[in-house]
């Protein structure tokens, strides 16, 4: 063991010593880049693209995504262990209004949108036109169209339904993993 630890020891002083040492006399290598004249597009993460998506609430764990497993039943987050497969993945399309960041959201298992039921939780159906806004730092609110009612989830609970209340900041933030 001994002679292990003296060979590791020998060969990381011979790593060590091979390094050229630092000096200021050394002149430093220059880069000058043009930023301004940068071909490039910007993207701006404040509004979300259509696309195929994992959705987690922010509040409740970023483990633990948005998934659906029957028509007319609450959309949830769970903390389980199960991969839910293409019942836990969302296709974003633009609807409504596209300058107001309307978006329906589709399960991919069920083939079916999300929408507010009666009682204001959110079930997979016939799919509802939401509001998708940027609420800072990668995440997104999703709401009603100009209506102050967000998505949220109660965090205490292991088997969350999404539902519908006043935007006041609490489990209201989620995130759009991309696939």
């Amino acid at each position: 063991m001994f002679s292990k630890v003296l060979a590791f020891g020998l060969g990381a002083l011979a790593i060590v010593r091979a390094a050229p040492a630092f000096s200021f006399q050394t002149p430093m290598l220059l880069c000058d880049a043009n930023f301004a004249t940068s071909v490039s597009p910007t993207k701006s993460f404040s509004t979300i693209e259509p696309g195929v998506y994992r959705i987690y609430n922010e509040a409740y764990g970023l483990h633990d995504q948005l998934r659906s497993y029957r028509i007319d039943d609450p959309i949830f987050v769970a903390r389980s262990r199960e991969e839910p497969g293409p019942f836990g993945i969302w296709r974003v399309e633009t609807s409504g209004n596209p300058d107001a960041n309307e978006y329906t959201l589709i399960n991919l298992g069920l083939n079916a949108g999300a929408h507010a039921d009666s009682q204001g939780q959110i079930v997979a159906g016939k799919g509802d036109t939401f509001a998708i806004e940027s609420a800072g730092h990668g995440t997104f609110v999703i709401k009603v169209p100009n209506d102050n009612k967000v998505w949220t989830v109660d965090t205490r609970l292991l088997k969350a339904p999404v539902y519908l209340k006043g935007e006041d900041g609490v489990a209201t933030g989620w995130r759009f993993e991309r696939l």
